[in-house]
């Protein structure tokens, strides 16, 4: 994967996304702070059989954004929820020793499912 030209251009507009909107006032980990919150309250969803689609999804979206923008949001989640990414994703978990679930692929879908249903995309 990564020798493939355009696995590593997908990775880079990743890390362009992450990096967008990060000034010096950026705390350190605010992206892995996210990332851990999308996990968390993406699975308590999932587990509770909340459908992307419901209001009760809605008031999960509100929590995990708070006064963020959902369309600026999914885009983001978008560059990061490709088949290839969430592989990478399970192929790095795995080399740590962490299992390919670590890579959250379904928590991920749900979020991304979520915010399509409120931006209409």
């Amino acid at each position: 994967m990564l020798h493939d030209p355009d696995f590593r251009a997908e990775m880079r507009k990743v890390a362009e996304f992450n990096a967008a909107d990060r000034g010096h006032d950026t705390p350190a980990g605010a992206s892995l702070w996210f990332s851990r919150r999308l996990v968390h309250l993406g699975a308590r969803a999932r587990e509770r059989g909340v459908a992307p689609d419901s209001p009760e999804a809605a008031g999960v979206l509100r929590e995990l954004l708070g006064e963020a923008d959902p369309a600026e949001v999914l885009e983001r989640l978008r560059s990061h929820a490709t088949d290839r990414v969430a592989r990478y994703r399970e192929l790095l978990a795995v080399v740590k020793g962490t299992g390919p679930e670590a890579a959250y692929r379904e928590e991920f879908a749900w979020v991304v499912a979520a915010l399509e249903a409120r931006t209409g995309s």
